[in-house]
């Protein structure tokens, strides 16, 4: 098997189409007499025509809805989760893969040290009142869970994504300056920080240029100087401050991958 970068904006059947396009390209003596795919590819007709043709012989595309055939796009598609899961596992669990990776997104993002800690955040509308924002953190290029934290919202009416946003974003800085550690007047007294008292070397947050300056305005007022980006889940596309259009990261590099592992978690 493969792994494929979704490079645009496209839907299942469209992905499905180009994936068969793909595939039997130049496979003349390997197309079957029957596709089992998990959706109907758009152009489905003109796919079967030209598969037809390759085959030499008529080639029928189909969605399995029961029997044996939904069974084993069922296994395919549970053989397909499993081995992206290791796919991703191998590359996280590869320290000096980790550290270019930071090391490169450091780079594209003109950041002045790698972001070995990054925090990303995410809103989720639950029905037309209930909200809950997620904050996903990153250590060295790996999730670190144990400080992972879900904020429901409180002080927002209706599904107001770009509130919401600035709301947990104030609740976690002001967290943040609360429990930063202290001087102690007596040696060997001081605490150890809480979990909220570290600060992120990188902000994330879900979302376009809207997303972005709602998380500069609440820095910037919290009187903190911490490196913010935008990042629209769809392609990927990261959006910087002071710059009008977003920054398309190479594909299949590593800083990308950083990216992309962060957005599943968030």
């Amino acid at each position: 098997g493969w792994v494929v970068d979704k490079v645009e904006d496209i839907d299942a059947p469209g992905l499905v189409a180009s994936f068969l396009r793909e595939l039997y390209m130049d496979r003349d003596d390997n197309v079957p007499p029957r596709v089992l795919v998990p959706a109907w590819p758009a152009d489905q007709a003109v796919l079967e025509e030209w598969l037809s043709t390759v085959r030499g012989s008529r080639v029928r595309i189909n969605v399995p809805a029961r029997g044996d055939g939904r069974r084993l796009l069922q296994v395919v598609e549970h053989n397909a989760r499993e081995a992206f899961a290791r796919h991703k596992l191998k590359r996280a669990s590869d320290f000096g893969s980790r550290s270019r990776a930071l090391a490169e997104l450091g780079d594209v993002l003109g950041l002045p040290i790698a972001p070995l800690r990054i925090e990303c955040y995410d809103i989720s509308n639950l029905g037309p009142t209930d909200k809950v924002a997620s904050m996903v953190v990153f250590e060295d290029g790996l999730p670190k869970r144990t400080d992972y934290r879900k904020f429901e919202i409180k002080g927002v009416v209706g599904q107001d994504d770009f509130a919401s946003m600035e709301e947990v974003l104030r609740r976690r800085f002001a967290r943040l300056r609360a429990e930063a550690p202290q001087e102690e007047s007596v040696p060997g007294a001081a605490k150890r920080p809480r979990r909220f008292a570290y600060p992120p070397s990188l902000v994330v947050v879900d979302g376009g240029r809207g997303q972005l300056s709602v998380a500069e305005r609440v820095l910037a007022e919290a009187g903190l100087d911490l490196p913010v980006i935008g990042l629209a889940k769809r392609l990927e596309e990261v959006y910087l401050p002071g710059q009008p259009e977003p920054l398309l990261i190479p594909r299949g590099s590593e800083a990308l991958f950083v990216l992309q592992h962060i957005r599943d978690e968030a």
